[in-house]
């Protein structure tokens, strides 16, 4: 009986699987494109206010009730040192499931507005130019030419600031 991971049963070798492409939500923040990845995404919601917390970063919007589950929203503009921008009716939220200290948790990052949902391989993603006095590449895994545009791929775990495990 074949495993599931048997690729020939399915006529893939595993070099045509490292080519598969891989789907990403790409959304804008100051005329600029990112993308992540559509697997760490929970849902979109529309903006709504937050319960505001005090001496909380610039960036660390509030929190908000979401189906019983409390969930910290941040600002994205402002974690990556964008200009601020008021919310308007394009503004989202995109909640991301994380995993932060081995538990599983939610997480909302507003931005400006959703842009598409794309496909490429992981194999046409270039590695992050790195360019002085610009707070947004250190939070960018690399960047891609997709369709003529040139998109960031966010390094969600620092832009979040998701604290890992030490291994």
């Amino acid at each position: 009986m074949p495993k599931l991971d048997d690729t020939a049963s399915a006529g893939q070798t595993s070099g045509d699987m490292a080519e598969q492409d891989s789907e990403y939500l790409t959304f804008s923040l100051e005329r600029e494109e990112y993308a992540v990845p559509i697997m760490r995404v929970k849902e979109i919601r529309a903006w709504e206010p937050v319960t505001r917390v005090p001496h909380a970063q610039s960036w660390e919007c509030g929190l908000v009730n979401v189906r019983g589950a409390i969930v910290p929203i941040i600002d994205l503009r402002k974690r990556i040192g964008l200009k601020t921008h008021d919310y308007d009716k394009h503004t989202v939220v995109i909640m991301f499931n994380v995993r932060e200290l081995g538990r599983e948790k939610i997480q909302g990052v507003v931005v400006d507005e959703l842009t598409d949902v794309v496909r490429f391989p992981i194999s046409s993603i270039q590695p992050a130019p790195q360019l002085k006095k610009r707070k947004s590449t250190q939070f960018a895994q690399g960047v891609v030419e997709y369709s003529g545009r040139m998109i960031i791929m966010l390094d969600l775990v620092k832009a979040l600031g998701i604290r890992e495990e030490a291994e």
